[in-house]
């Protein structure tokens, strides 16, 4: 009826057409697994970024805090010194104003390092607005403009 050569190869087709189908179906679901395992990961990404709180910024202005015109946004690290070094230079003597969050205090010194030999050298500020032409100080007001070097905030 049939020859052995024409029985062996049409079961190696057929066996050939099998795997081609059964790699197929597992390329298809490897895609799959792949793309859910995706849209897992970016999920879990958004989830975990919507639970980061901002942190809270001060903003420190050379010239104009309203309208804002030379103004720079600094994040604020809880009783860490910032000085007025590298890409902060441009401040270093030159802040006019700030806007600090409310419920913390910053200090600010007219030295590098928040370092500070006498009273008259640092002023200290709370939650708002400030003009450094008029801050409080040890003595009353003064004027504190031009003179910020370093500051340090905390809640």
């Amino acid at each position: 009826m049939f020859s052995s050569k024409y029985i062996l190869a049409v079961f190696a087709m057929v066996s050939f057409a099998g795997a081609a189908a059964l790699s197929a179906a597992v390329a298809q679901s490897a895609a799959t697994a792949a793309t859910a395992t995706s849209v897992a990961t970016v999920t879990t990404a958004a989830v975990n970024v919507r639970a980061i709180k901002a942190s809270p910024s001060i903003i420190l202005c050379s010239r104009s805090i309203n309208p804002q015109n030379g103004c720079v946004i600094i994040p604020v690290v809880s009783d860490n010194c910032t000085s007025f070094t590298g890409g902060l230079s441009f401040l270093d003597e030159t802040v006019s104003h700030a806007q600090i969050p409310a419920g913390f205090v910053c200090t600010f010194f007219s030295a590098f390092g928040c370092e500070s030999s006498s009273p008259n050298d640092r002023v200290i500020l709370t939650g708002g607005t400030w003009s450094f032409f008029d801050v409080p100080g040890n003595t009353g007001d003064e004027d504190f403009n031009d003179e910020a070097s370093s500051f340090s905030c905390s809640p």
